[in-house]
């Protein structure tokens, strides 16, 4: 059984018979050894090697962006107009389409003025009645200073011959009381004549015709007093008629004495007709005014958009017509607090719109907001309540774009990208 084993032991001593070099064991260990750190330390190469780009990126980074303030919180800004009706009415006729670009002045919008030309033309009546009332008040000024003062002149002199009628009529009385007392001798001595007459007749002294003569004197005197106690009696009455006069005259003078008033009051009377002529001529105007409201045109150049009317539409005073949207814009960025330290006006700034990528715009900071956006929201936060976190607040800073591109078509909302040179 043994030589059957010697055939599988003979290749073990095979190899002992040709040893193997020693020096050719020593070179393949020298060369195996020094790979296995060389590949340890790769890693950390290329590791080193991409800190130091990064280094070297964020260095050129901060030293290319040093004095500049950027942010993305920015947007293109205008002042929006909306265009209201300032009177209601019906819309006759609409001149524009929606978004369509107008300049200073285009008619927009017509309402039916009809109504309001009535108005006018009512107003422009009363306004002529207005006047004529002013010009009637004016000539009763006049009428009221000649009369009044007239009429103060001729109760004055009515008084003076009233009070001279009087004086006559006192004279006249006198004179007939005295030629009443001469009648009354008369008859006492046409009477004593008579008396004596008859004696003698008796007596057969003087004849019948004498006496008869006698008799006739003593009529005669006695008509004569009756017609001067006649006299008497329209010297009386005269007298009272004058001294009535000079009541009547008084009284006159006294009514015609407040001259000033009188004509205080006819000019305060022509005052309110020309403070109505003045209310006319105002109404007037208002309603001119109103007919021109009717017609509509655009205040300034612009996009006519947001569009909310149509002919034979009914509008009231103050309902939205259309918006106008002015062709000049600028741009609002909202910036950190910490990054508005050295912003102030004039600064230079740059521009890119996200609708034109690759567009860069010159732009110049024109001011900066009086009050975080925070401060100026419906409802601004109250750091007061207890529960405070801090947060950093945003700043509006307006800037105005210097010499935009005529082929770009800037519309307010469009996002944009500002940095801002604070050097």
């Amino acid at each position: 059984m043994e030589p059957a084993r010697q055939p599988e032991s003979a290749p073990r001593s095979a190899p002992p018979s040709s040893p193997p070099d020693p020096g050719a064991r020593a070179a393949t260990g020298d060369e195996a050894q020094p790979a296995t750190p060389a590949r340890k330390r790769r890693p950390f190469v290329v590791l080193a090697i991409v800190a130091a780009l990064a280094v070297i990126g964020v260095g050129g980074y901060l030293f290319a962006t040093r004095g500049h303030e950027s942010t993305d919180d920015a947007q293109i800004a205008g002042d929006i107009v909306p265009i209201a009706a300032r009177v209601g009415g019906v819309i006759a006729r609409v001149h524009i389409q929606e978004n369509q670009p107008v300049k200073r002045g285009d008619p927009l919008v017509d309402l039916d003025a009809a109504d309001l030309e009535e108005r006018a033309r009512q107003a422009e009546a009363e306004l002529a009645l207005a006047e004529a009332q002013g010009q009637s008040a004016d000539a009763q000024v006049r009428i009221v200073e000649a009369t009044s003062r007239g009429g103060l002149a001729s109760a004055r002199a009515a008084l003076s011959g009233s009070a001279a009628g009087v004086g006559s009529a006192g004279a006249q009385l006198a004179s007939a009381r005295a030629a009443a007392a001469r009648a009354d001798a008369d008859l006492k001595k046409a009477e004593l004549d008579l008396r004596r007459a008859q004696t003698l007749r008796r007596a057969d002294a003087i004849p019948q015709q004498q006496l008869d003569a006698y008799q006739s004197a003593v009529e005669v005197a006695r008509a004569a007093r009756a017609q001067a106690e006649a006299q008497i009696a329209v010297a009386e009455d005269a007298r009272r008629s004058a001294q009535s006069r000079v009541f009547e005259a008084r009284g006159r003078v006294d009514q015609s004495t407040p001259v000033e008033p009188q004509i205080a009051a006819a000019r305060a009377g022509a005052a309110l007709a020309v403070a109505r002529v003045r209310s006319a001529t105002a109404a007037l105007a208002l309603a001119r005014l109103q007919v021109g409201y009717a017609h509509v045109v655009s205040p300034a150049d612009g996009f006519a958009s947001k569009l909310a009317v149509h002919e034979g539409q009914l509008v009231t005073a103050g309902q939205p017509l259309v918006e106008l949207v002015p062709f000049r814009v600028y741009v609002v960025a909202n910036f950190k607090e910490t990054q508005i330290g050295r912003m102030r006006p004039g600064l230079p700034a740059t521009v890119q719109l996200d609708a034109f990528s690759g567009r860069k715009l010159q732009g110049r900071v024109e001011s900066l907001s009086g009050g975080t956006g925070a401060s100026f929201s419906l409802l601004p936060p109250d750091n007061a309540t207890g529960n405070f976190v801090k947060v950093v607040q945003r700043v509006p800073v307006r800037i105005t774009l210097v010499a935009p591109p005529a082929d770009l078509v800037l519309r307010p909302g469009l996002s944009a990208e500002v940095t801002v040179d604070v050097r």
